[in-house]
């Protein structure tokens, strides 16, 4: 086991740095620009899309391997209402919803190391603190976030707590792209599970009904392993608005746990490898790469093309601060937000 830190970059002015845990057949790399996770390597197979220099995430509009918030995917009209008062936030997707954060969310934000060690039990850990301020993007109250990333046993887990000194609305997650046949590959023949009985309905601008939809009969049915590209390109009319899957499963209604459960399990016949996926949330949102055609290519050199990689995002439904029908994610004055999502890796 070890942690090796380097240089990255500069941002205005300030250095950006680049940490290494390295154990036993896997390395995870993360620089404190967005928190992002740049690379994994598992038996020798680069299973996460990135960029070799910062220059690369500053040109990146889709989240690679970021933290983002306050909060993950959409909120419908961009702007929801807390205790009678309306906030509005960023109108950051073509005017249409907050999307991630907004304009300047965590992803795009120089986070700062609080520590990166390693401990007598095995583990490599890597925690790194953000300040959001009040009124940033329109969200009430100043908020301390901590995120520790934690390799050991070829499981990468990372932790989210969070403190607000005003109610707030929270919703955090990581949106790293995986494509466990090694990236340059699709996700097409990769066998996906979701332990997810419903899956959330959107609109054509991908937002949510405000209810919840049985995945039997649909395409949306993971529960029985398949391929994703299995039903992809299906006629349902959920599949037509998002170009493919776009959209939130949810487990036990959104209920979140105390300790992490399994959600989600995929594999690569190209690579035998497989990503186990547990997590506190009651939410994972699955978004297939259906729009990933942008001209900055991954590592300098693998052109970013449709269903290359997945997003399989641990978090709180979307856009659930405007939807009674989902659990709240209001985070009030002085409590603590928490959440652990587990990737174990193995080889099959």
């Amino acid at each position: 086991m070890s942690i090796t830190k380097s240089l990255f970059g500069t941002l205005d002015g300030k250095d950006v740095n680049l940490f290494t845990m390295t154990q036993d057949g896997i390395s995870v790399s993360i620089t404190e620009y967005g928190a992002r996770i740049t690379k994994i390597i598992f038996d020798n197979t680069s299973v996460v899309c990135g960029f070799d220099t910062l220059e690369g995430y500053l040109a990146d509009h889709d989240y690679h391997g970021s933290i983002v918030g306050r909060y993950a995917n959409r909120i419908a009209k961009a702007q929801f209402t807390l205790h009678g008062k309306t906030y509005q936030l960023a109108n950051n997707e073509t005017g249409r919803a907050h999307l991630h954060g907004g304009n300047v969310g965590y992803s795009d934000r120089l986070w700062d190391t609080v520590s990166a060690t390693s401990d007598e039990e095995g583990a490599d850990l890597l925690t790194l603190k953000l300040r959001s301020p009040d009124g940033e993007e329109g969200y009430p109250g100043n908020l301390r976030i901590l995120v520790t990333y934690m390799l050991k046993n070829s499981a990468l887990t990372i932790s989210y707590s969070a403190v607000s000194d005003a109610d707030t609305v929270i919703n955090l997650t990581n949106h790293a792209y995986f494509s466990l046949g090694g990236v340059g590959s699709t996700i097409l023949d990769q066998t996906l599970q979701l332990n997810c009985d419903h899956f959330v309905p959107v609109d054509d601008l991908l937002i949510p009904f405000g209810n919840l939809e049985d995945v039997t009969g649909t395409p949306f049915d993971f529960r029985t392993p398949k391929t994703i590209g299995q039903d992809i390109a299906d006629s349902h009319p959920q599949i037509a608005v998002g170009g493919g899957y776009d959209h939130c499963f949810v487990r036990d209604g959104g209920a979140e746990l105390k300790f992490p459960q399994w959600i989600a399990t995929i594999s690569s016949p190209k690579s035998g490898i497989e990503m186990k996926v547990s997590t506190t949330e009651g939410g994972i949102q699955m978004y297939t790469g259906n729009f990933m055609t942008a001209e900055n290519p991954f590592f300098g050199t693998i052109p970013q093309q449709k269903n290359e990689a997945v997003a399989l995002e641990c978090n709180r439904i979307p856009d659930s601060p405007n939807q009674k029908a989902f659990p709240s994610p209001v985070l009030k004055a002085g409590d603590e937000y928490s959440q652990t999502t587990v990737y174990a890796f193995k080889k099959i």
